[in-house]
């Protein structure tokens, strides 16, 4: 168990020196100083997470949510702090998808 951890201190060390970690972590401080930026990105969060939600428990999604929903992504697009956000957190996220993929093809 042990070794399991050294290894994944290793893992997560390489991945700070990644540039999509690097560039995930540089624009997501960017948003938090941004006192607009990171309360749109909150309450699209929500959202967001409410929809999944419904949608997962196979609850009818309200037409007003829907609205929400589309309205608060035109505003998060539109910002260009948050379209840089987006693409910073997709392709950490991303890098994170290809290591999850590597470790589950070993088992």
């Amino acid at each position: 168990m042990e070794e399991i951890l050294k290894r994944a201190n290793e893992l997560g060390l390489l991945l700070k020196k990644t540039k999509a970690f690097s560039e995930f972590e540089s624009i997501s401080k960017e948003v938090e100083s941004d006192p607009d930026a990171s309360a749109l990105l909150k309450k699209y969060n929500e959202i967001a997470e409410t929809i999944q939600r419904k949608y997962e428990l196979n609850s009818p999604i309200e037409s007003y949510e829907k609205e929400m929903f589309r309205s608060l992504t035109e505003v998060v697009v539109s910002n260009e702090l948050l379209r840089k956000y987006i693409k910073a957190r997709d392709q950490y996220m991303e890098l994170l998808l290809k290591i999850y993929e590597e470790i589950k093809d070993i088992t």
